[in-house]
C-alpha cells in the first residue's frame, strides 16, 4: 500500500473508530501530542477526545464520505476529509452534519498518526 492510501486509511479508520468507540484504534491512530481543534474553537486533546467519545459526549453514529484530499511531503501528509456525519455533539440532537476536517498527519516509525484536526464545515 502507498503512503496516499495509507493516509487515506487513516482517515477512514479515524471515522469508523469513532462511531464504533473503539478506543483502541483511537489510541493507535492519534498522536500523543494530537489536538482537535472544533468549529467552535474549542481544542481537545488526545485523552479528552477518546473520553469524549467513550462516554458518548461526542456520538458519531454514521459517516458517507464525499471526499478525500492527501498531499505528503516527506514525512508529513496534510488531509482534508469531506463527510456527512450524522452525530450528536456535546447534548445536542442527533442531525447530519457537513464535517470537513483538516488534518495533519506524520510518519513515525513507519506508521502515519495524526497529530492535528480542524473541524469546520462545508
Amino acid at each position: 500500500m502507498s503512503d496516499e492510501e495509507m493516509v487515506k486509511q487513516l482517515y477512514l479508520d479515524l471515522s469508523k473508530a469513532s462511531i464504533n468507540q473503539d478506543t483502541d484504534a483511537l489510541n493507535e491512530i492519534l498522536a500523543e501530542d494530537y489536538i482537535l481543534v472544533h468549529m467552535t474553537g474549542r481544542n481537545q486533546s488526545k485523552q479528552e477526545y477518546i473520553r469524549s467519545v467513550q462516554k458518548g459526549e461526542l456520538k458519531y453514529c454514521r459517516s458517507i464520505h464525499e471526499s478525500i484530499t492527501v498531499k505528503i511531503e516527506g514525512n508529513t501528509a496534510n488531509i482534508v476529509g469531506k463527510t456527512k456525519t450524522f452525530a450528536s455533539p456535546f447534548g445536542m440532537s442527533s442531525s447530519w452534519w457537513r464535517l470537513k476536517q483538516e488534518i495533519k498527519a506524520e510518519k513515525r516509525n513507519d506508521k502515519w498518526v495524526i497529530k492535528e484536526s480542524i473541524a469546520s464545515t462545508y
